[in-house]
């Protein structure tokens, strides 16, 4: 499981003259650094704090938000207060202070998405 962030990214250095460089740059860091942890508890390269992109911050936090919210063969599935309140108090990995200060801003639009989502 852990392997699929390097693995992604080997896949998208194997992809040629389709790419913008810029957003090859962001999906590249994104695909290996999504599972970072603000604390340096992540991987795969132990980045912590701002030295993990805003775009990665992003993705993992609607990452984690996705998989509270949704049934998965090993859980059921959290309630949006419940998942909200995970992400919030850090039982679910820490994240930026200011990511969260956005999270909590735009609840409602990640409620509404995951209400839509197939």
């Amino acid at each position: 499981m852990k392997s699929h962030t390097t693995r992604g990214c080997e896949i998208l250095n194997n992809i040629k003259d389709t790419w913008d460089q810029e957003y090859r740059k962001v999906s590249y860091d994104i695909c290996r650094h999504h599972h970072e942890r603000y604390d340096g508890k992540g991987y795969p390269d132990g980045l912590k704090g701002e030295d993990i992109l805003i775009s990665a911050q992003i993705v993992s936090l609607a990452d984690v938000y996705d998989a509270l919210v949704n049934e998965r063969v090993y859980k059921s599935a959290f309630s949006r207060e419940k998942a909200f309140r995970m992400i919030m108090t850090g039982e679910c990995g820490v994240f930026s202070p200011k990511l969260l200060d956005c999270f909590r801003s735009v609840r409602k639009e990640f409620e509404r998405l995951a209400d839509t989502s197939l």
